[in-house]
């Protein structure tokens, strides 16, 4: 299954029940009155922040959300039961966007927000009895739900985003740091999909690093592209290939347009990758060759030093 960033939904609240016409009548109750109930309100539209969920694959072909709308009024005074309200699960890190304006940010496990509101119940005939009306005939319809199309953007916490122009080593680079299991492959764009890995510390807390795919050989961000989830990372992990010929400053340059827009001021470690380490090229901090692990215990070293 695609890893999926990104989705349109439309939500609906439930509609409000309708408002009961009912007169009481009974055996030797010669004058019973109005007893219609009142309608049920409709449930409302919930989004959920839910760790079990990957991300926002499910919402790809089941576009369209409606809640339960409420129950009609019954005569002898029953109002109408509410309608359920619509839970759904969403990735933690997902960010709601209502007629292009975020509305909310479900960052932490448990966070909800209510996206669509549901109608209001209608009002049965014994509402309306009064001193000078003993019979109404008058009811009120229960009113629509809420609706509204929502875009949604996951935006994962990754510590540690690894990024580069096409085929730097980035995906080599991410096994070599933490075993991931990702195929690694001498030809521009093997990584389709987002690529994680666990990174442990001296106290034995976890850093997710993200090997992120997605920009062209010319450093825009490809329209298929995974940049966008470097939004919240803490650190970037810049590979630049040191057999390419093209200076690595020039290479560095082009990447840095889009990366500095997607995560201003974010730290950058630029990494030489198939490189002898004792001599990395100008530009880079470090080096290292994945392949045989030579430079990664160093480079290992200096992401956790600067991600403190």
């Amino acid at each position: 299954m695609p890893f999926v960033d990104s989705a349109e939904i439309h939500v609906e609240g439930g509609a409000g029940g309708n408002g009961c016409l009912s007169f009481r009548r009974e055996a030797h109750v010669p004058k019973g009155g109005p007893d219609g109930g009142n309608g049920g309100r409709g449930g409302a539209v919930v989004l959920e922040a839910d760790p079990q969920v990957r991300d926002l694959s499910r919402f790809r072909h089941d576009v369209h959300h409606r809640a339960q709308r409420g129950a009609h009024g019954e005569g002898s005074r029953r109002h109408g039961r509410a309608g359920d309200d619509l839970v759904l699960g969403v990735p933690v890190g997902t960010r709601v966007i209502r007629d292009g304006a975020p509305i909310a940010f479900l960052d932490v496990s448990g966070d909800r927000v209510q996206v669509a509101r549901g109608g209001d119940g209608g009002v049965g005939n014994r509402a309306f009895r009064s001193s000078t009306r003993r019979a109404p005939r008058e009811t009120t319809p229960g009113t629509g739900g809420e609706a509204a199309w929502l875009a949604l953007e996951l935006r994962l916490p990754v510590d540690v985003a690894i990024v580069g122009l096409p085929n730097s080593g980035k995906t080599a680079v991410l096994v070599a740091l933490t075993g991931a299991r990702a195929e690694v492959a001498p030809y521009p764009w093997t990584t389709r999909e987002p690529a994680f890995g666990p990174l442990r510390d001296d106290a034995d807390r976890i850093n997710l690093l993200a090997d992120l795919p997605g920009l062209a050989a010319d450093g825009t961000p490809r329209p298929d592209g995974r940049v966008g989830q470097l939004e919240r990372a803490r650190l970037l992990v810049h590979c630049v290939d040191a057999l390419d010929p093209e200076p690595v400053a020039d290479r560095l340059a082009r990447a840095r347009a889009s990366l500095r827009a997607l995560a201003p001021g974010v730290p950058e470690l630029v990494v030489a990758t198939r490189c002898d380490p004792a001599s990395p090229p100008a530009g880079a901090d470090l080096a290292v060759e994945a392949q045989t692990g030579a430079g990664i215990d160093a480079l290992r070293r200096a992401i956790l030093e600067r991600l403190g």
